[in-house]
C-alpha cells in the first residue's frame, strides 16, 4: 500500500458476474465443453450473476454459511477462476488468501513460495530482497522458512500466506477465512494489519461466517445464499438479516418460543442429555495484552444467579466475566470464545453492541462484570478452552488490554454428538416420494 486512495475511485468493479458448472457430464462431454463450447451436464450455478462496485479505500465484508459462493466469489475477483458470465474490472495490484495452501508449491521452501508469490504480484528482485527480512518476522515461523511447505502445519501456512499478501503493495487485498486456523495472537495481529492497511487506504475484502468479526472490520457487507446475494448495505443490518435468517428454520418449525419479556428460549433438545462440568478459574493461564486492566474472574450461573457446578446441553446459561480496571475506561469491551481441543474457535462475544452508545466508565481500581446469558450448543465430549477478554474502543478500532488463553476448562462429559463440531436437535424431518 502505497498512499492514500481516493473513495471516489473504484477499486473492483462487478458486472453481471456469475460461475456455472456442468455436472455429471462424461469425461468426453467435459472435452465437448471445454473445446466445442457446448453445455453437456446439469447446471450448478455456484454464484448466480451479481453486480457490485466497491469503492477504492473501501472494506467490504462478506458473509454466509458454507457452500454459499463465497469462496467462489473471491477467486473470481481474484482472476484465478474465468466466469461464466459478466466480467470483473480490476484497479491496482490485488493480493489474496484463499484458500490454505493455494498458490504454494509443497515441494518448495517457504522462502523459496515466498519469492515466487511476491514476483507473481509484480514485484521486481530488489524490493523482494528489501521485504523478505520483513516477512520473515511477520510470520514467525522460525527456520521452517528454509524447509519444504509440505512439513508446515495449517497454521504456518497461514502465517507465510498473509505476511507475503501484506508485504507486496497491493492496493486490494481479499481475505478468505483462512486466518480461522491460527492461534489467537496470530489472528489479533493480523485483524490489526488489516486495519492498518484499511486505515492507511487500501481496499479489503474480507469474508467471515463470524457475523460480529465481519461487522467490526467491514463498514458494509454483502450476504451470499446459495449463490444468490440476498443482502448488501451496513454491516451491522446484513449481520442482522443473517443472523434472523439462521433462526428461521427453528421459529417456524416452533423450536423457538416467545418467553417473558420478549426473549427467545431454544425448546428442541436431543434425548440424551449432555452433561457439562466447568473447572475452576485460572488466573495463573497464558495470557498477554498491552495492560490497564485484567480479568479477575469468570464463572457459570443460572439465570437465577446460582452458581452451576454442572449443567446440560440448550440449559439457558450465564456466563459472568469480572474485569479490574487499572487505569481510566472509558470505552471498555468484554468478551469470550470458546474453544475445542484443536484451538478452533466455536463460539464467542462481546459486550460491545449493549454499551456502544452509552460505554461504562470506570477508574483505576474499580470493577466490572458482563453477563452473557445464552443457551449453551450441544457439543461432542471433550474438553473445551474458555478465552474472556477486555478491550478498550470500539469494535473497529480498539487495544486488548488483556486477554487469557485457557483460564477455564470446559468438560463435556457426556453427549449424544457422535459427528462434527456441533450438535444441533433436530425438530422435524420428513421422507417423502415426489410425484
Amino acid at each position: 500500500m502505497t498512499g492514500e486512495a481516493s473513495p471516489l475511485v473504484d477499486a473492483l468493479i462487478v458486472h453481471d458476474l456469475g460461475k456455472r458448472y456442468l455436472c455429471d457430464a462424461t469425461p468426453l462431454q467435459h472435452l465437448a465443453n471445454a473445446l466445442l463450447g457446448r453445455t453437456n451436464g446439469t447446471p450448478f450455478w455456484a454464484l448466480h450473476p451479481l453486480t457490485l462496485r466497491i469503492r477504492a479505500g473501501e472494506a467490504l465484508g462478506v458473509i454466509g454459511r458454507n457452500g454459499s459462493g463465497k469462496s467462489t466469489l473471491l477467486q473470481l475477483l481474484m482472476g484465478t477462476l474465468a466466469p461464466t458470465t459478466g466480467s470483473v474490472s480490476r484497479r491496482g495490484r490485488v493480493a489474496g488468501l484463499l484458500e490454505l495452501g493455494a498458490g504454494f508449491n509443497p515441494d518448495f521452501t517457504g522462502r523459496e513460495n515466498a519469492v515466487l508469490n511476491a514476483a507473481n504480484l509484480g514485484l521486481t528482485p530488489q524490493q523482494i530482497t528489501q521485504r523478505m527480512p520483513l516477512i520473515e518476522a511477520f510470520a514467525q515461523i522460525g527456520d521452517y522458512i528454509d524447509r519444504p511447505m509440505r512439513e508446515y502445519s495449517s497454521g504456518m501456512f497461514s502465517r507465510l500466506a498473509f505476511s507475503v499478501a501484506i508485504h507486496v503493495d497491493a492496493e486490494v487485498l481479499i481475505i478468505d477465512e483462512i486466518l480461522s486456523v491460527g492461534d489467537a495472537e496470530f489472528q489479533h495481529r493480523c485483524r490489526q494489519r488489516m486495519r492498518q492497511f484499511h486505515a492507511a487506504g487500501g481496499t479489503l475484502v474480507f469474508v467471515s461466517q463470524n457475523a460480529l468479526e465481519m461487522a467490526s472490520i467491514c463498514p458494509r457487507a454483502i450476504w451470499l445464499d446459495q449463490g444468490h446475494l440476498r443482502v448488501e448495505g451496513p454491516s451491522d443490518e446484513v449481520a442482522a438479516a443473517y443472523r434472523a435468517a439462521l433462526l428461521g428454520p427453528l421459529r417456524a418449525a416452533g423450536g423457538v418460543e416467545a418467553a417473558v419479556g420478549g426473549a427467545e428460549t431454544i425448546t428442541a433438545r436431543f434425548e440424551r442429555p449432555m452433561r457439562v462440568v466447568p473447572g475452576p478459574f485460572r488466573p495463573d493461564a497464558p495470557q498477554h495484552g498491552a495492560g490497564g486492566a485484567r480479568v479477575v474472574a469468570a464463572a457459570w450461573h443460572h439465570p437465577d444467579g446460582a452458581a452451576v457446578t454442572e449443567f446440560e446441553g440448550g440449559d439457558e446459561i450465564e456466563l459472568r466475566i469480572t474485569v479490574h480496571a487499572e487505569t481510566r475506561l472509558s470505552q471498555p469491551i468484554i468478551g469470550f470464545i470458546l474453544r475445542d481441543a484443536r484451538g478452533q474457535n466455536l463460539f464467542g462475544d462481546n459486550s460491545f453492541l449493549t454499551t456502544a452508545e452509552n460505554p461504562p466508565q470506570v477508574e483505576p481500581g474499580g470493577l466490572m462484570s458482563a453477563v452473557f446469558r445464552f443457551a449453551f450448543p450441544y457439543l461432542p465430549r471433550g474438553t473445551y478452552t474458555l478465552a474472556p477478554s477486555i478491550l478498550e474502543g470500539t469494535q473497529a478500532d480498539h487495544v486488548h488490554l488483556h486477554w487469557m488463553e485457557e483460564a477455564m476448562a470446559v468438560e463435556v462429559v457426556e453427549s449424544p454428538v457422535e459427528f462434527g463440531l456441533v450438535g444441533v436437535p433436530m425438530i422435524h424431518a420428513t421422507l417423502a416420494r415426489c410425484d
